[in-house]
């Protein structure tokens, strides 16, 4: 496989794995979104706050989701062609993680800890991702020759790869509180439910 061959497969089979998470099913949807008998009011703040909290996450990285759906395709064409639209394809990816990231610092405090310790793994994660793309691009941008734009273009299939195997909502399903509220927050059912999502599927049309 040449170098060019891999790039465009890495793009053609972006995966997201993980993009929304597995559908429930309705039964399990409509009990988790109405509160239990008996709660009491620290109760129900607490469960409108998780809800709140989660809307906020899912909103956030639905930044980045976004950013994939108007990614621009790599141009292999020639090796600076194939340099030049991976370039724009890496500052459509990185301008995705920045809103992302962006998000998520906004975010007020998690009403519990496992809340936190989600958003600081997430973030650990997109920082790294978002760092490799910045250095893969630079590579493209400062290519001048063939066959410096050759050993650039392999720079970018990583950050791809990478960014393909993120599960956008990773950890909410071991917290019940967080997954339960998942299912309540529109912004979440929005990610869930988005057209966007669906082109990350290698099968999408």
């Amino acid at each position: 496989m040449t170098v060019l061959a891999a790039v465009v497969l890495a793009l053609g089979g972006l995966g997201l794995a993980g993009c929304g998470q597995p559908r429930t099913q309705p039964g399990a949807q409509q009990a988790a979104e109405s509160s239990g008998p008996g709660l009491t009011a620290d109760e129900v703040r607490r469960e409108d706050a998780t809800t709140a909290w989660a809307g906020g996450y899912c909103a956030a990285v639905s930044e980045l989701v976004r950013s994939f759906s108007r990614m621009p395709t790599i141009d292999p064409t020639t090796p600076q062609q194939a340099s030049r639209t991976s370039s724009e394809l890496l500052g459509v990816m990185i301008g995705g993680l920045d809103r992302t990231l962006d998000g998520l610092d906004r975010l007020s405090r998690a009403p519990l800890s496992d809340g936190e310790r989600i958003k600081a793994q997430a973030v650990s994660r997109y920082v790294g991702i978002r760092d490799r793309a910045v250095g893969a691009k630079q590579q493209l941008d400062a290519a001048t020759t063939e066959e410096a734009s050759r050993a650039a273009i392999g720079s970018v299939r990583a950050p791809l790869e990478e960014i393909g195997r993120v599960s956008l909502l990773d950890g909410f399903d071991a917290v019940p509180e967080l997954k339960e509220a998942s299912l309540r927050a529109p912004q979440c059912k929005e990610l869930t439910d988005s057209r966007d999502t669906a082109r990350f599927d290698p099968g999408a049309s």
